[in-house]
């Protein structure tokens, strides 16, 4: 089995009648880990042939509530499931304590599995896993409080991935994307916005990156409703392939 990125969902903060709120899931043989955590998400792993028991655990961006509100679901569903081994919550202080609180509403810590949070340092190009199949760094970017953009660097596979999370143009995004193979990069902003990107700004930062190719995600309802329009402002500047991505396609890595 080879490596995968899938795109569980793909639009912005507000979702559509045919896109969830952005978040992915890496496949790995050994157990796969969901980067950010938003609607229905067991339900969609086993929609996307994923076993939710091998999920190793979730590393959660930031604190905003699409990408952090399926996370109790999440658990209360693994635990129905009958999952005993730790699972592993990868966040930075502030989306650890948001983390917790979830956790405690729905009384959920006192269940037979362990439930391991695993801080993310605010340090550029922190190594926050490795193993056999893969190693993960991670690097803050810039938006509203805390948040980590992501790469993935397969042992398995052939092409590294890194995803931005959300932020505005910075050279810390730069710098964690360089040689990318496959670029996940927010697209929220129709306009130059002080916390996200648009789309002249996501090819701006995937050519500087040298990134092979782009796909966006995060984006507005109506960039999807003009695809076409959206792709050719991002080719004036990033020379590569470019998409929008769509829920519950999946990248081969």
């Amino acid at each position: 089995m080879r490596q995968r990125m899938v795109v569980l969902g793909s639009a912005c903060a507000l979702s559509s009648a045919t896109q969830d709120n952005t978040f992915l899931f890496f496949d790995s043989p050994g157990g796969g880990l969901l980067i950010d955590c938003a609607g229905s998400p067991f339900h969609k792993l086993l929609k996307v042939s994923g076993e939710p028991g091998k999920l190793r655990g979730v590393i959660l961006t930031h604190a905003h509530p699409d990408h952090i509100y399926g996370l109790p679901s999440l658990i209360h569903e693994l635990w129905l499931w009958g999952r005993e081994e730790p699972f592993y919550i990868y966040a930075n202080l502030r989306t650890q304590r948001t983390a917790r609180t979830l956790i405690g509403l729905f009384d959920l810590w006192d269940k037979p599995m362990p439930l391991e949070l695993v801080p993310i340092p605010q340090e550029e190009g922190f190594l926050l896993l490795e193993n056999d199949e893969y190693a993960i760094h991670t690097t803050p970017v810039r938006h509203l409080g805390p948040t980590n953009a992501v790469r993935v660097t397969p042992k398995i596979g052939k092409r590294v991935v890194t995803y931005s999370s959300d932020t505005r143009p910075c050279k810390e995004l730069v710098a964690l994307a360089k040689g990318s193979d496959l670029l996940f990069l927010e697209c929220t902003a129709e306009e130059p916005h002080r916390v996200h990107l648009t789309p002249e700004q996501a090819g701006e930062i995937a050519q500087e990156a040298g990134g092979k190719e782009l796909v966006l995600v995060h984006y507005l309802e109506s960039m999807a409703q003009d695809p076409e329009g959206t792709i050719a402002r991002v080719k004036k500047f990033f020379g590569g392939p470019v998409r929008l991505a769509q829920d519950f396609e999946a990248y081969a890595l």
